[in-house]
Protein backbone atom coordinates (compact mmCIF):
# COMPACT_ATOMS: atom_id res chain seq x y z
CA UNK A 1 0.00 0.00 0.00
CA UNK A 2 1.50 3.27 -0.86
CA UNK A 3 0.25 6.73 0.56
CA UNK A 4 1.34 10.13 -1.20
CA UNK A 5 0.01 13.46 0.34
CA UNK A 6 1.13 17.03 -0.78
CA UNK A 7 0.25 20.01 1.16
CA UNK A 8 0.93 23.09 0.83
CA UNK A 9 0.93 26.29 3.52
CA UNK A 10 -0.53 29.43 3.80
CA UNK A 11 2.12 31.11 5.81
CA UNK A 12 4.54 29.91 4.19
CA UNK A 13 5.53 29.17 0.40
CA UNK A 14 6.78 26.01 0.47
CA UNK A 15 5.22 22.66 -0.26
CA UNK A 16 5.74 19.90 1.66
CA UNK A 17 5.92 16.24 -0.22
CA UNK A 18 5.54 12.92 1.47
CA UNK A 19 5.51 9.65 0.05
CA UNK A 20 4.68 6.05 2.54
CA UNK A 21 5.11 2.51 1.74
CA UNK A 22 3.36 0.34 4.22
CA UNK A 23 2.39 -2.53 4.19
CA UNK A 24 3.33 -6.77 5.72
CA UNK A 25 5.49 -8.61 4.05
CA UNK A 26 8.03 -11.13 4.39
CA UNK A 27 11.37 -10.72 5.97
CA UNK A 28 12.86 -11.35 2.36
CA UNK A 29 10.72 -8.44 0.97
CA UNK A 30 11.55 -5.73 3.40
CA UNK A 31 15.07 -6.60 2.69
CA UNK A 32 14.69 -6.09 -1.32
CA UNK A 33 13.07 -2.96 -0.43
CA UNK A 34 16.09 -2.10 2.14
CA UNK A 35 18.40 -3.21 -0.39
CA UNK A 36 16.81 -1.52 -3.46
CA UNK A 37 16.93 2.10 -0.99
CA UNK A 38 20.69 1.40 -0.10
CA UNK A 39 21.90 1.13 -3.89
CA UNK A 40 19.54 4.06 -4.60
CA UNK A 41 21.25 6.12 -1.70
CA UNK A 42 24.83 4.80 -2.89
CA UNK A 43 23.73 6.34 -7.06
CA UNK A 44 22.69 9.48 -5.82
CA UNK A 45 18.75 8.76 -6.56
CA UNK A 46 15.57 6.61 -5.19
CA UNK A 47 12.98 5.90 -7.57
CA UNK A 48 9.43 5.59 -5.50
CA UNK A 49 8.19 3.69 -7.78
CA UNK A 50 5.03 4.02 -10.26
CA UNK A 51 4.17 7.95 -10.65
CA UNK A 52 5.65 8.67 -7.46
CA UNK A 53 8.51 10.07 -9.28
CA UNK A 54 12.69 9.89 -8.12
CA UNK A 55 14.42 11.46 -5.02
CA UNK A 56 17.77 12.67 -5.53
CA UNK A 57 20.00 11.84 -2.49
CA UNK A 58 22.70 14.48 -1.13
CA UNK A 59 26.51 14.12 -1.00
CA UNK A 60 25.95 14.31 2.70
CA UNK A 61 23.14 13.45 5.01
CA UNK A 62 21.99 12.57 8.61
CA UNK A 63 21.29 9.45 9.41
CA UNK A 64 19.13 8.70 12.53
CA UNK A 65 18.11 4.71 13.48
CA UNK A 66 15.39 4.73 16.01
CA UNK A 67 14.43 0.97 17.38
CA UNK A 68 11.51 1.34 19.82
CA UNK A 69 10.18 -1.45 21.95
CA UNK A 70 6.63 -1.79 23.64
CA UNK A 71 4.57 -4.42 25.56
CA UNK A 72 3.17 -5.73 21.67
CA UNK A 73 4.91 -4.27 19.17
CA UNK A 74 8.59 -3.39 18.32
CA UNK A 75 9.97 -0.70 15.53
CA UNK A 76 12.71 0.11 13.57
CA UNK A 77 13.26 2.98 11.96
CA UNK A 78 16.22 4.39 9.71
CA UNK A 79 15.24 8.17 8.12
CA UNK A 80 17.73 10.10 6.19
CA UNK A 81 18.15 13.38 6.33
CA UNK A 82 19.45 16.77 4.32
CA UNK A 83 18.54 20.39 3.61
CA UNK A 84 16.87 21.51 0.17
CA UNK A 85 17.21 24.42 -1.34
CA UNK A 86 15.15 25.24 -4.53
CA UNK A 87 13.64 22.33 -4.98
CA UNK A 88 17.33 20.43 -4.82
CA UNK A 89 19.78 18.71 -1.83
CA UNK A 90 22.35 21.33 -0.51
CA UNK A 91 25.47 20.05 0.17
CA UNK A 92 27.07 20.06 3.26
CA UNK A 93 29.56 22.75 1.84
CA UNK A 94 26.94 24.58 0.55
CA UNK A 95 24.93 24.91 3.42
CA UNK A 96 28.14 25.70 5.51
CA UNK A 97 28.75 28.65 3.02
CA UNK A 98 25.05 29.65 4.11
CA UNK A 99 25.61 29.77 7.49
CA UNK A 100 28.69 31.51 7.27
CA UNK A 101 27.00 33.89 5.00
CA UNK A 102 24.47 34.63 7.48
CA UNK A 103 26.44 34.94 10.43
CA UNK A 104 28.46 37.79 8.87
CA UNK A 105 25.34 39.53 7.70
CA UNK A 106 24.21 39.68 11.34
CA UNK A 107 27.48 40.79 12.93
CA UNK A 108 27.57 43.51 9.94
CA UNK A 109 24.19 44.59 10.42
CA UNK A 110 24.76 44.54 14.63
CA UNK A 111 28.34 46.43 13.80
CA UNK A 112 26.11 49.39 11.91
CA UNK A 113 23.91 49.81 14.90
CA UNK A 114 26.63 49.99 17.13
CA UNK A 115 27.92 53.39 15.36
Amino acid sequence: MTDQEQTGNDEEESEEEEFELEGFMSREEGATVLRRLADGVENGSVELGGDEGTVTISEQFEVEVEYEEEEDEAELEVELEWSMGDGAPVSAEEESDEDESEVAETSETEADGEE
